[in-house]
């Protein structure tokens, strides 16, 4: 299977991320420590992914408006390149906050025009 582009999220084809995005794999594990301090236990369930700092920068009102819709649902599946395999995973994950910082507003209606950057984080739902 191909990717539509670099990240899908419940159908809809975002653009690519500016710089500064990253991938966050994470364990979780039911640890404790025994009675020498030592960390005991095991992985729990698969690995997590997170897609921290998704960012874009001059975003139309458009285009704001198609991620949003894209995140409405909150829970969605997501579309990308799977960075340990190189293979498209799709898994459910849903957003951390969404900011969007204006650049440009209408100097008549006062509506946002142009968006300096917009930004939210995707985080694994683990099902």
């Amino acid at each position: 299977m191909a990717l539509t582009s670099f990240l899908n999220i419940n159908g809809y084809d975002m653009p690519c991320p500016a710089v500064g995005f990253e991938y966050v794999l994470s364990d979780a594990v039911d640890a404790g420590r025994n009675l020498n301090a030592a960390v005991i236990g095991q992985r729990v369930g698969r690995q997590l992914y997170k897609l921290q700092n998704l960012s874009w920068v001059g975003l139309y009102p458009e285009q704001r408006k198609m991620i949003l819709a894209a995140l409405e649902p909150f829970w969605v599946p997501c579309t990308f390149e799977d960075f340990r395999t190189g293979n498209p995973i799709t898994i459910y994950m849903y957003p951390g906050d969404r900011t969007g910082k204006p650049l440009f507003v209408d100097k008549l209606t006062h509506m946002v025009t142009r968006e300096e950057t917009f930004s939210f984080s995707l985080i694994d739902c683990g099902w």
